[in-house]
C-alpha cells in the first residue's frame, strides 16, 4: 500500500502517487442463489445486493464469435488514420515545426512507420510509438455515430528526444482522475520520463546513469501492478525507482553474480511482464535467448527459461530432434522481444526475433513449452507484439503479411493449426501491433516497417542517373540551398492504426464459470465446457 499522494505537474523533489486498493476481495457466493434454477443473474444480483458478495464474484465478459462464413470472420472496420502518416520521418518532423537538415539527418529518409500501440487501462484512449520519435494519445471516438472506415485523428503530441524503446500505461490509469492519467517511455540516451497523458507536460524524470555518468536508458520498463514501483531493464541489470521519488535514487539488481559468471541470466533484458496474480512475480525477456521469472519482494532468480527442444548435434550440428512434431518443425527461439502472462497467472506467453513462433510456457511445474502458434511471414527483428484478450481465451497477433491472426487458447488440440480461429487481412504492410480493448469488443491494429528512401545530391551525381519520371520528386533542402532528388520508397507504404470492431456477445460468469440459459432452465450449475456457440468458460484452461 503506497501513500496517498497526486501526480501532477513535473515536481523536483517528489511526485505523488494516488492510492491503490486491492480489489481482487474473495467472498463466498450464497449456494441457494447459485442452484437456483428460476434466478436469473439480475435477479440474484439484486437479491444479494446488500451484502456485496454476488457483485465479487458475478460478472460480464464479451465473448468473441468469428463467424467463417462471412467476410474477415464478421470484422468490421470502424476507424483508422488512413494515409496520414505515409511519410518519411524528415516531413513529419517538418510538420511539426522541427528544421532539421533533411540530407544530414541519420533518419530523415526512413519511413515513418508506427512501432507500437497500447490501450489505456481504463480503455478511453490508444498511446503509439512512431519512428518520428513521438508517442501520441487518440481518444477512443464515438464508434455509434459512423460504423464504417472513418478517418481516425490523433490528439496529444509527446516528443522524445530520442529513439523510443519503450512505453507503458499507469496501471491504475482513470479518465475519472486526472492524477493517474500518465504515462511512461524510455528513449536512447534520456532519462525515463513520466508524461501527462491530458496535458503531455513532463511530469518526472527518473535517471539511470553508468560510472562514467552518463545517462543509460533502459530497454524496457513497466510498473509493478500498484503503480508503486518502477522496474527497468538494461544490460544484466534491472533496477528500481519509487515512483514517488524521481531522480537517481534507485536500487540495483544485477541479473549476474560477475560478468564472467556462468550463473544467472546474462544480456540485455529486453521486455518485463509482472504476473496479474499479485504473487509478486515478474518475467525478464534476455536478447539472449532466455526468460527469468523472479520474486519481486527479495529480487531473485527464482528460475531460467530455455527452449530445450532445440539443441544442435554436437556431431552433425543438426538441430536436435524432439517427440513432439510440432516442436521439431519449429524453429529455435530468437532474443525475446515481448512476454504476457495469462489473465490466471498459470501461463507465459513469449515472442522472440528472428523466429516465427509464439511460445507458450508451463510455469507451474514443468518450466517447459506447451505448444506454439506461428506467425507466417519471414523472420524479422523488428517487434512484433502480440495481446491476450481479458478472458484469457484469445490470443491476437500481427505478422510479416499483414494478416491478423486469433488463436483459441482455450482449444486443447494438439496442432497450432486446430487453435487458429480467424486469420484476416488488415494492412498492406506489416501489423506491429494487434492489441484486444479491455472490454474485448474492439481491435486496435498498427502497421509499418523501417523503408528507405534514396537520396541522391545533384552537386555529386549527373542528371542522367535520374529518370525523368522522378524529376517531379525533386526536393529542395532549404537549410542547405541544394536540390535533393529522392526516389520512391520501396514496396506499399501503409503507416496506419486501425480499429476493427469483433463480433460477440456478452456473457455471465459465476465464480469464474459461465452461466447460459440453458443453466437456467435446467437448475444445473454453470457451465464449464463449450457451448453450442462456441463459447467456453474461462475455468477450461490450457491442458
Amino acid at each position: 500500500m503506497v501513500d496517498s499522494i497526486h501526480l501532477d505537474k513535473m515536481d523536483t523533489d517528489s511526485v505523488s502517487v494516488p492510492s491503490y486498493e486491492d480489489n481482487a476481495t474473495n467472498t463466498e457466493v450464497a449456494s441457494d442463489l447459485i442452484h437456483d434454477s428460476t434466478a436469473t443473474p439480475h435477479q440474484a444480483q439484486e437479491a444479494a445486493e446488500s451484502s456485496g458478495a454476488w457483485t465479487s464474484q458475478t460478472y460480464q465478459a464479451y465473448e468473441c464469435v468469428f463467424d467463417s462464413s462471412k467476410d474477415r470472420y464478421g470484422i468490421v472496420k470502424s476507424f483508422s488514420t488512413k494515409s496520414a502518416f505515409n511519410s518519411t520521418v524528415g516531413e513529419s518532423r517538418l510538420r511539426m515545426g522541427i528544421r532539421d537538415d533533411m540530407v544530414k539527418m541519420t533518419n530523415g529518409r526512413e519511413n515513418n512507420y508506427f512501432k507500437a500501440t497500447k490501450w489505456s487501462p481504463d480503455g478511453s484512449c490508444l498511446l503509439s510509438s512512431s519512428n518520428d520519435n513521438c508517442l501520441r494519445i487518440t481518444a477512443l471516438p464515438d464508434l455509434a455515430v459512423n460504423p464504417d472506415d472513418t478517418q481516425l485523428e490523433t490528439g496529444m503530441l509527446i516528443r522524445e528526444g530520442e529513439v523510443v524503446y519503450d512505453m507503458c500505461w499507469y496501471p491504475q490509469m482513470s479518465r475519472q482522475d486526472p492524477a493517474t492519467c500518465c504515462v511512461l517511455s524510455s528513449s536512447r540516451d534520456h532519462p525515463v520520463h513520466l508524461w501527462d497523458a491530458f496535458t503531455g507536460e513532463l511530469r518526472c524524470s527518473y535517471t539511470i546513469v553508468d560510472h562514467c555518468e552518463v545517462n543509460v536508458a533502459p530497454t524496457a520498463i513497466c510498473f509493478s501492478l500498484d503503480g508503486s514501483k518502477i522496474y527497468c531493464g538494461s544490460n544484466n541489470m534491472v533496477q528500481i525507482f519509487d515512483t514517488s521519488r524521481p531522480g537517481k535514487d534507485n536500487e540495483k539488481h544485477p541479473t549476474v553474480p560477475t560478468r564472467k559468471s556462468k550463473k544467472g541470466q546474462k544480456g540485455v533484458i529486453s521486455c518485463l511482464a509482472f504476473n496479474p496474480d499479485y504473487s509478486d512475480l515478474y518475467a525478464a525477456g534476455s536478447y539472449l535467448k532466455t526468460i527469468g521469472l523472479y520474486d519481486a519482494r527479495a529480487n531473485e532468480l527464482l528460475m531460467l527459461l530455455r527452449d530445450k527442444s532445440h539443441r544442435p548435434n554436437k556431431k552433425t550440428g543438426d538441430l536436435g530432434q524432439s517427440t513432439n512434431t510440432q516442436q521439431s518443425a519449429s524453429s529455435p527461439m530468437g532474443g525475446l522481444t515481448d512476454l504476457k502472462f495469462s489473465p490466471d497467472g498459470l501461463y507465459l506467453y513469449s515472442a522472440s526475433r528472428m523466429d516465427s513462433y509464439i511460445r507458450c510456457w508451463d510455469i507451474r511445474n514443468t518450466a517447459n513449452v506447451l505448444y506454439r502458434l506461428e506467425r507466417p511471414g519471414e523472420k524479422t527483428n523488428q517487434r512484433i507484439s502480440f495481446d491476450i484478450s481479458f478472458d484469457g481465451r484469445w490470443l491476437s497477433t500481427g505478422d510479416m503479411n499483414g494478416d491478423v491472426s486469433f488463436f483459441d487458447l482455450a482449444n486443447r488440440a494438439d496442432s497450432e493449426a486446430d487453435r487458429l480461429s480467424a486469420r484476416f487481412h488488415a494492412h498492406d504492410d506489416v501489423v506491429s501491433t494487434a492489441t484486444f480493448h479491455p472490454s474485448g469488443t474492439l481491435l486496435a491494429t498498427s502497421s509499418g516497417q523501417r523503408k528507405y528512401e534514396l537520396a541522391l545530391d545533384s552537386e555529386s551525381e549527373s542528371d542522367s542517373d535520374i529518370s525523368d519520371s522522378e524529376s517531379d520528386l525533386a526536393t529542395t533542402d532549404a537549410s542547405t540551398s541544394r536540390t535533393v532528388e529522392t526516389l520512391p520508397l520501396e514496396d506499399t507504404i501503409d503507416n496506419s492504426i486501425r480499429l476493427w470492431s469483433i463480433p460477440g456477445a456478452l456473457a455471465w460468469y459465476v465464480n469464474g464459470l459461465r452461466w447460459s440459459d440453458t443453466d437456467v432452465a435446467t437448475g444445473n450449475e454453470p457451465s464449464t465446457g463449450v457451448d453450442n456457440e462456441g463459447a467456453s468458460s474461462m475455468d477450461s484452461g490450457l491442458q
